[in-house]
């Protein structure tokens, strides 16, 4: 039996010298020693710094022997804080900023097509909406996107002057009532959403938040276009208390500019100041009739941009 182990026990020897020998001749490695190797671990001085030494902020510093520059294609946020110096983000351009405004004044009527008479001259418009601007590097111009809506209300004559409208155009009409009927008008309504694109100057320094000074003062123009939904209530003739109505899609275009006086608090700045539009509606309120309609808007706005 003792001789059987020690055949044993050789064997094994032999098996495990032989795996180590083929892993050598396959993969040009060396056998791992367990034997421990004198002056492969570094002194422990090596490691530790020296008493005062402030060791590097691995999150902050710059890697070591590179500028402290950002990495080419690369550029700071305008919204992360300080910049370098002539720094203004993506395309080497100004800052981009927001602002919220509302507006509100008279709607006065220069030609209503088939609703001159029907319509008294003056009503009354709101908007609301917001912009976005896009400052050159000087910060004292930028292009604007303006996006909002828009309610506009125009009191009719009534009776007064009566108006002839096909009386299938009108809700729950008969359609084979082919023929006219005079109804006066109540009142208009237009609610729309306006889209557009202008240029703003700024004339006492940078409009941008960061950069403006206290107060300043900024002019601009702008032109585009609304899309929305226009409303007629009628009074038919001889029933003074009925009421009839008809609803339809309109678009029309406008073009405008403005004044405004600006406040800088720090974190935002607040503006007030002056607006005139012209617009050029296109409906389809009372055929056969030409329902078009040119309108003015003097209004006051006041705004927060950030």
């Amino acid at each position: 039996m003792r001789a059987i182990r020690i055949f044993l026990a050789g064997l094994i020897v032999a098996c495990s010298s032989m795996a180590v020998s083929a892993q050598s001749a396959l993969f040009g490695t060396k056998p791992v020693s367990t034997a421990p190797q004198s002056g492969t671990m570094p002194p422990m001085s090596a490691l530790v710094p020296p008493p005062g030494a402030v060791p590097p902020d691995l999150l902050t510093s710059p890697p070591s022997g590179l500028p402290n520059q950002p990495i080419p294609g690369a550029a700071y946020s305008p919204w992360c804080g300080d910049r370098l110096p002539g720094d203004f983000g993506v395309g080497g351009n100004g800052p981009i900023t927001y602002e919220t405004y509302f507006r509100t004044g008279p709607n006065i009527i220069a030609d209503a097509g088939g609703f001159n008479g029907a319509l008294e001259r003056s009503g009354w418009v709101a908007q609301f909406g917001g912009r976005s601007l896009l400052f050159n590097q000087a910060g004292d111009a930028a292009w604007v996107i303006d996006l909002g809506l828009s309610t506009t209300y125009n009191r009719g004559t009534r009776l007064s002057n009566p108006i002839q409208v096909l009386a299938n155009s009108l809700k729950s009409s008969d359609p084979s009532n082919d023929f006219t009927i005079p109804l006066g008008v109540r009142r208009v309504n237009r609610t729309s959403f306006n889209y557009g694109i202008g240029r703003d100057w700024f004339l006492n320094g940078p409009g941008y938040l960061d950069q403006a000074p206290e107060t300043n003062w900024r002019f601009g123009t702008d032109f585009g276009g609304r899309y929305g939904t226009a409303s007629v209530g009628f009074e038919p003739q001889g029933d003074p208390d009925g009421y009839r109505r008809r609803q339809k899609i309109y678009h029309g275009i406008y073009v405008g500019t403005h004044l405004n006086w600006e406040r800088n608090f720090g974190g935002w700045i607040l503006l007030a100041g002056v607006r005139a539009e012209y617009g050029y509606t296109w409906t389809n309120l009372i055929p056969p009739l030409d329902g078009d309609i040119q309108d003015v808007n003097l209004m006051l706005t006041f705004g927060v941009r950030f």
